[in-house]
């Protein structure tokens, strides 16, 4: 497979370059983005070119388990379908029971106070005292099965972009046949993320390889060489699409490009000799694309380049630096 053509229709389908025209398409066309902050807003700032921190507060999104288990940004109206997809299996309950000490019998009582005192958005301590319960951790326990459950969901606590304390509110997800969804959830990661092999989207759903390649199935899609599928409508622009030339992106901790494939497809924005560096322990770190390749690591907004760059290249870095910093800011 040619890394280039897979790097110039990757950059062009994430959006990147700040293509979307505002953070709601952003989001619509990558499917959804770690809801963690700052990495939820700066993963639609480097996709959106008109956004700032009131556009980010207005998005109708939801916070919802998704992708791997993870909690994600995602809009609303898709929201539930990319949460029926993926469930967590039956055991991650039992699990989740032993670890906080809870029966049963308890978990029911304060689930049913939880979603009374949640009718308002609240944080786990204002929870807590709303419910009587002495053990944070307790609580936490009962508030992250919840969550699993699509009866609670995450909205953000303050006004700052920085901020990652988080409100809990009741809610109503609405059912979605889990192998439907799924096939839905494949179809949006073909166009997305494409083209891309079985295992990447089995990867990045963290479904089985008996499931993924049902939901792909769904789809009329081409092989392309060495196992790549792409839409077969997408083909044609796939073959047209032009590497970015000039083009300086920084991407935050967990950016869905970088946890969007398998940790072996991962060459069309890094290349194998620098993958280790922008990862740790497996999450994506903050990093620097130029023409839509891995050239270094920003965290701490230092830059780090993995080489030499060009002055121009240079201060189109620190200028991102200072759009990102005005963006937090906003």
């Amino acid at each position: 497979m040619d890394v280039g053509q897979l790097r110039a229709f990757t950059y062009e389908r994430q959006r990147l370059g700040r293509a979307a025209p505002n953070g709601a398409a952003a989001l619509r066309e990558i499917i959804g983005v770690y809801s963690a902050h700052p990495s939820a807003p700066l993963s639609l700032h480097a996709r959106a070119a008109k956004f700032d921190g009131k556009a980010f507060r207005r998005l109708d999104a939801l916070r919802l388990p998704a992708m791997r288990q993870s909690i994600h940004l995602l809009p609303a109206k898709t929201a539930h379908l990319a949460f029926r997809a993926t469930p967590a299996p039956a055991s991650d309950r039992a699990k989740r029971f032993r670890h906080f000490k809870l029966t049963d019998k308890r978990y029911e009582k304060l689930r049913a106070e939880i979603l009374a005192a949640a009718e308002d958005p609240k944080t786990q301590e204002e929870l807590r005292d709303a419910v009587g319960v002495k053990d944070a951790k307790e609580l936490k326990g009962v508030s992250a099965q919840m969550t699993r459950d699509g009866e609670l969901v995450r909205v953000a606590a303050g006004q700052s972009l920085r901020s990652n304390e988080l409100r809990y509110t009741s809610a109503e997800i609405a059912d979605a046949d889990a192998d439907e969804a799924l096939a839905w959830l494949a179809g949006e990661y073909l166009r997305a993320f494409g083209p891309i092999r079985p295992k990447d989207f089995t990867w990045w759903a963290g479904t089985t390889a008996t499931r993924a390649k049902a939901a792909l199935a769904t789809h009329k899609t081409e092989e392309l060489d060495d196992g790549y599928l792409i839409l077969a409508k997408d083909r044609a622009a796939f073959e047209k699409a032009k590497p970015p030339k000039g083009a300086v992106d920084l991407l935050p901790k967990w950016d869905c490009l970088q946890m969007g494939y398998a940790p072996d497809g991962r060459d069309r924005f890094v290349h194998r000799d620098v993958i280790d560096r922008c990862y740790d322990r497996g999450d994506g770190v903050p990093v620097i694309l130029v023409d839509g390749e891995a050239a270094g690591i920003w965290a701490g907004g230092e830059p780090e380049l993995f080489d030499s760059a060009t002055k121009k290249v240079q201060a189109a870095i620190e200028k991102r630096l200072a759009e990102v910093e005005a963006f937090l800011g906003s």
